[in-house]
């Protein structure tokens, strides 16, 4: 387990994506790109023009414009990072979806797997892409919950729930989105979404933003192959990332940003 962040910073001012930076993806090493999901007319346009008529068709079935605008920029941003990495065309990446919903590639390189992951949170979305190592990725914009208590008395551990009835304000909301998206991120990971107990998992914090795996009912192995940080990838928002047997560098770059 390291015992210091490895987020280091890149800037893309290219909302489409035309080419990756100059930090390719590379053995273990872990890309995670951050974005808005508030875009111009025109990319709004061009992102709606290279999803599949599946996407389309789900993209219409949002009852508020602004939903149905979040998912198409949102998929259509995701298509455009898998093309580069893949060398493909963003229309021509097809999906395939695990048994609770998580997507992969239909058709990838023969002799290694591109994992990768997406959250979004209100008007920001995030995305973690890894050769050949699960990864799971959280965000959540951090806010008031009046039934934060008992959420926490329901969903966490014991000793995560002392955690939570100890804080009060600002701290108590910082907390529980530091759990709850650590464990959210280690659930996507393993594709199980929340079909598997939360309180199954605790999470414990060190010094800086690495995360222990304390336990994973009952399996000790397990724990210890996972790695997770918490981070804040801009300010309000809180996230997380899990990685499976991961030994790499972590490159944090933000699109469309000045």
């Amino acid at each position: 387990m390291r015992d210091k962040p490895y987020l280091t910073m890149h800037h893309n001012h290219d909302r489409r994506v035309s080419a990756l930076p100059s930090q390719p993806l590379t053995g273990s090493d872990l890309h995670i790109w951050c974005a808005s999901l508030n875009v111009s007319s025109q990319d709004l346009l061009y992102y709606r023009s290279i999803l599949s008529d599946d996407e389309a068709g789900r993209a219409m079935r949002f009852v508020f414009e602004k939903d149905r605008n979040h998912f198409i920029v949102g998929r259509g941003l995701l298509r455009s990072l898998l093309g580069s990495y893949l060398d493909l065309e963003p229309a021509q990446v097809e999906f395939v979806y695990g048994p609770h919903g998580k997507p992969a590639i239909k058709l990838g390189p023969k002799d290694k797997v591109l994992e990768f992951n997406l959250s979004h949170s209100k008007e920001l979305v995030l995305y973690a892409f890894n050769w050949d190592h699960k990864v799971g990725i959280d965000v959540e914009y951090i806010q008031s919950m009046p039934d934060m208590d008992n959420f926490a008395e329901q969903f966490f551990s014991p000793r995560e729930t002392a955690l939570i009835n100890s804080l009060a304000g600002e701290q108590k909301e910082i907390a529980f989105f530091k759990i709850w998206t650590c464990k959210e991120a280690f659930l996507k990971a393993n594709g199980s979404g929340l079909t598997q107990p939360l309180n199954a998992m605790e999470v414990s914090f060190e010094a800086g933003k690495v995360v222990t795996l304390s336990a994973i009912g009952g399996d000790k192995e397990q724990t210890a192959r996972w790695h997770l940080e918490i981070f804040n990838p801009v300010s309000g928002y809180q996230a997380a990332f899990a990685v499976d047997g991961y030994a790499g560098e972590i490159f944090f770059q933000q699109l469309g940003q000045e």
